[in-house]
This record gives C-alpha cells, structure tokens and sequence, in this order.
C-alpha cells in the first residue's frame, strides 16, 4: 500500500535471494524533505571542537518552518573554515540548624471572637482603619465606596472575619454592646452588614481588576509583537543560517553533522566552545565574523525590541489571572442575585457592581481573545523553528534568544577590549625592539672608542718613553736657554759699539748710550735666571707627566 507516512508508493520488491545491482545506490528510508530544502554538505578530515547542539528532527520541517529556507551554503568559504580549524582546533587527548520555636503569647479569653482575631482586628483599626469610625466604615461598605479601602485592607477584614457561628452569635449581644471590648464590637458592626463575606470578595475583585486588566494587556502585545519580530528579522535568520554553516562543518563525522537546524537553547552555549588559546570562544569568533564579514547583520538585537519584556510574560501567570477573573466574574454574577432588594437605603451593592460587571465582562473577553492569539502565535514561532509547542516553554525559549543576544553584544565589547590590548602589546614590543637596537649601537661605539683609545694611548706612551730615552724631552730646554745666551751677547755686543762710538758722558754719544744700558738692562731682567729657567722647565715636565699619566687612566 502507499507509504502515508513518507509520501508515495514503495520501490518495487527486490526478487527474494537476489543481490543488489552492482553501483545501484542505496535507498534512505526515513522521512522526506520538502521541495526546495538545500541539501546537507558532507564534511570530511575536519578536526575541530564539535557543537553540542540538539538536531530538529527531518520531520519537522515543514515547508512553513524557518530551517526549510536556510542558504547558508551561500556563505562557505575556505578562508572561514581555516580560521574555525586554527581557532577551534580539537585538543589531544592527554547542613541547618533547627528553626526557632516562636513562642505564643496567651491572651486573655474573650466573650465570642479568639484571642487571635481580637488582636489583628486591633492592629487594623491602629493602623490602616485609623481615623474612620465603625459607622463611617460600615456606611462605605453598604454603598461599595472604595475610596478610602485599599485591596489590602478589605482581604484583611475577609482574613480577619469571624466564623458564621461566631457572627450568628455576635449578633446576640446587641443588648450587651456596652460591654463588648473594641474588638468585639467592630466585628459585631461587620456581623450585622448582609452578606458581609461575598460583599467583600466583590469589592476587593473590583478593585483589583483595573489594575490587572492594565497589567495583562501589554504583556500580550510584547510577546505576540516577539513572535513577530524573530520571524520577520531577516538579520537574526541569516546569523543562525551561519551558526548552522559553522557547526556542520565543525561537526564534521559526528552525530550532529549534516543537521537541518538546531534547538534555539544552543544559543546559550556558544561560548562553552573555546579557541585553542582560551582567551576567546566561538562568540567572539561569531562577533568578529559579523563584524568583518557580514556587518549588515551584526545589528540583529535591534530586530529584537520587545523580546526582553516578552520573556518576562508567565504564560501559568496569565493564564491563572485571566482564570480568576472568569470565576469573580460568574461569583458577582450568582451574588447579584441576592441583592434584587437591598434592605438598607445606603445598600447600594445592586446598582454599582450591576454596572461594573458589564464593563467588565467586555473588557475579560477582549483579553481572552487577545491572550488565545497570543498562544497561538507563540505555538506559531516555536513551530516555525522546528520545535514541539508542547514541550517547548515559552519563556525559556524568549530568554534563551534573549541571552544569546545580551551575550552576543558583551562578546563584541571584549572584542574591541581584547584587539586594544594587543595593540598596546605590539606598542609595548616595538618600543622595547627599538630600546634594545639603540643599546646595540651605544654598546657598539663604546666598544669602538675603547679600541681607538687603546690605540692612540699606545701611541702616546711609545712617544714618551722615546723622549726619555734620546734626552729630547731635555734638549728643548737648552735650546731655548742657548737662544736666550745668543740674544744677551748680542746685545752686550751691539752695547760695546755703541760706547767705542761715542767716547764721553755728557755728549750726545752719552746719553745714546745711556739710553741702550736702558734697554740692555730691560732685557737681563726680562730675561729668567738659571734658577727660575730649572723651576719652569720642572713644572712644564711635571704637567706633560701628569698630562700623559691622565691619558693612560683614561684607556
């Protein structure tokens, strides 16, 4: 018969003993794919870190579901999966103590109402009914005014409210009121309002529905408008379209390679799959890819708008406070009944929950209608990638996306952190690399200098130990005194022709004369003696000496 399960008619049956006809392809069994699904790539001699992510079953994808439209073949490249298999490459194997007992204080007996009640009825007439009298109370109750009554302070009294019993006989001792103590006679006031239990449950209910009818209307706008954003955004699809590239690649030979997609929560464990160095890991690998690559698409979070408020919505919450407005609403309705005849003038119960129970049922079915679409778009996305609605929680599948995303945008700060730090590494290295080629060379003419020095010391000292030996370090000096000889007899010599030429004092001749004893006086005084002439001659030695001496230290 026809295979219903997976679409048209059986092969024909093989001839029984019969083997297969040689080259004949082998026959998949299992479910078949829609038309136009991308056929899956065969990886081989991968050998990264593998994506532990949970494969969508064949089955469930559908023509309508996200994973039967994904192209991320469009996206391989080789210069991707290098970089996955240098930054992913697979490593080698190589109690409490007891509570307290809280003691209970013994109160005196009283004549109806327990110890108990007498002493809560006394802690909300001290605080919240301070002010109020129990006639003004009782006035406000009959005619269902809740101006001055807060929610808290009505399910108080409703907490606080005698049995039946003890009301039955509260209202026996009106004659004896006098004598009741300030509890018992406001619970004997309360006992004598008709149907004081239900008349509270109403009006606390009305109360509280204005305030839980602009609560629960947003929340269904959020997640209904998430639902809608992660099937439109076109930024977020073509990004899990590239995890999908990544992973089949990196899971190349394993049970997970080959996948159709995968379950949304793997989202969350991105970064679980850390680089060979264990500094980054395959978010940062996807940040910098998006940001590099493909930066159209880096900015998927901003598709994403109401998916954090959505992911706060409790489905259990909505569902049980829409629940409980279905039952005050049909408890108001039966309680009407009895107050067709109020029996008080200031009873005005039937009047003013007439009216609001008419509001109020309209307002109920608008949510109710509102919050079944909004299950249905949620049962909507989750179907559409891939997932069981049934097994799938709605809030856990927002926050997982919602994580990811929160998760995504840090990875992309540690990015522009981590390529900063490098760059003042590399800053750091060159700096150190050109100190390192500057002490070189200081080390290098150093070493120079030293060379030329201990060459010309050398030189210097050659110098002066010739001088010492030839005396030429002395001959200097006596030329210079042979010089000075030299000059002094010329002029005695030039002095004695002078006289001879002259022959008398007091003549012209005479004071020539007397004038070149001048000058021949002028020059034996300039002149230094022997004594001065050995005293410069040992200073010059000295200064040469220590001169030289200098110049040793020096080398």
């Amino acid at each position: 018969g026809i295979n219903a399960e997976y679409g048209g008619a059986p092969p024909p049956p093989r001839m029984p003993g019969a083997p297969p006809a040689p080259g004949a392809p082998r026959v998949r069994r299992g479910p078949q794919l829609p038309d136009g699904v991308q056929k899956k790539k065969t990886y081989t001699g991968v050998t990264t870190k593998k994506l532990n992510w949970q494969c969508i079953p064949v089955k469930n994808i559908q023509k309508t579901t996200f994973w039967a439209k994904t192209r991320e073949l469009d996206m391989e490249s080789q210069d991707l999966f290098e970089s996955l298999s240098e930054e992913f490459a697979a490593k080698v194997a190589k109690e409490t103590g007891p509570a307290l007992a809280v003691s209970k204080k013994r109160v005196k007996e009283l004549k109806v109402i327990d110890p108990k009640a007498s002493q809560n009825f006394g802690i909300l007439l001290n605080s919240s009914l301070k002010g109020l009298t129990f006639e003004e109370l009782r006035v406000l109750i009959l005619k269902c005014d809740d101006s001055s009554l807060s929610p808290s302070v009505m399910e108080s009294l409703l907490r606080f409210l005698p049995s039946g019993e003890d009301m039955a006989s509260l209202r026996t001792l009106k004659d004896e009121y006098d004598e009741l103590c300030t509890a018992e006679q406001f619970a004997f006031m309360l006992s004598n309002i008709p149907r004081i239990e239900p008349r509270l449950q109403a009006m606390v209910f009305k109360k509280k529905f204005y305030e839980e009818a602009k609560e629960i209307k947003p929340d269904l706008t959020y997640v209904i408008a998430a639902c809608e954003e992660l099937k439109t955004s076109e930024k977020f699809g073509k990004t899990l379209e590239l995890i999908l590239l990544i992973g089949n690649y990196m899971n190349s030979g394993s049970r997970n390679a080959e996948s159709y997609g995968f379950k949304l929560n793997f989202l969350t464990k991105l970064q679980n799959t850390k680089a060979h160095d264990n500094r980054s890991n395959m978010l940062h690998f996807l940040a910098n890819l998006l940001e590099n690559r493909y930066p159209q698409w880096v900015n998927f979070k901003d598709d994403l708008r109401n998916l954090e408020k959505a992911r706060r919505v409790s489905d259990d919450q909505l569902s049980k406070q829409l629940r409980g407005m279905k039952k005050s609403l049909n408890n108001l309705k039966k309680e009407l009944e009895f107050h067709k005849n109020p029996e008080s003038i200031d009873d005005r119960f039937g009047t003013e929950m007439n009216a609001f129970l008419k509001f109020a049922n309209d307002e109920y079915e608008k949510l109710d209608a509102t919050y079944t679409n909004m299950g249905k778009c949620v049962a909507e996305i989750i179907s559409f990638y891939g997932e069981d609605p049934k097994k799938t929680n709605p809030e856990e599948f927002f926050s997982d996306i919602v994580t990811f995303c929160n998760d995504f945008e840090t990875a992309r700060v540690e990015n522009t952190k981590m390529k900063e730090a490098k760059k003042r590494e590399e800053k750091q290295k060159e700096l150190k690399e050109k100190e390192r080629r500057k002490k070189e060379q200081r080390e290098k003419e150093r070493k120079d200098f030293i060379i030329d020095q201990q060459g010309e010391g050398e030189g210097v000292l050659d110098d002066l130990m010739d001088a010492l030996k030839t005396g030429q370090a002395y001959n200097r000096d006596n030329r210079r005194q042979k010089q000075r000889q030299n000059r002094e007899g010329k002029a005695n010599r030039n002095l004695q022709r002078g006289r001879s030429q002259t022959g008398h004092s007091g003549s012209p001749r005479h004071k020539n004369n007397s004038d070149n004893q001048d000058a021949l006086d002028s020059i034996l005084n300039s002149t230094p003696t022997r004594t001065e002439r050995r005293q410069r001659a040992n200073t010059r030695g000295e200064s040469k000496a220590s001169e030289a001496l200098q110049r040793v230290r020096a080398l």
